[in-house]
């Protein structure tokens, strides 16, 4: 067991049953406490995540239409003309 375990189990050998009770109730409020903390600061980042994608999916479209454009571009190009057959 870890160096502070054991403290607490020390410690709580020494207490009344109600003080007992007492430390019990203050290390669950404690621990409602953080997992509110944590539950908070995940849905803030699940939100980030979400406009992160958003970003992500926009970018890719406008990238994915200008290769689109370039190779569109490059066909014309390179394509010979009825003109220069004659």
């Amino acid at each position: 067991m870890s160096e502070d375990g054991d403290i607490t189990s020390k410690s709580i050998l020494n207490l009344s049953d109600n003080e007992v009770l007492e430390e019990i109730e203050v290390q669950i409020d404690d621990a409602s406490s953080s997992l509110m903390h944590m539950l908070h600061t995940s849905s803030v980042v699940a939100k980030q995540v979400d406009e992160l994608a958003a970003k992500c999916s926009a970018n890719a479209q406008f990238l994915k239409a200008w290769r689109d454009l370039l190779k569109g571009g490059h066909r014309d190009v390179t394509t010979p003309s009825a003109a220069e057959n004659d």
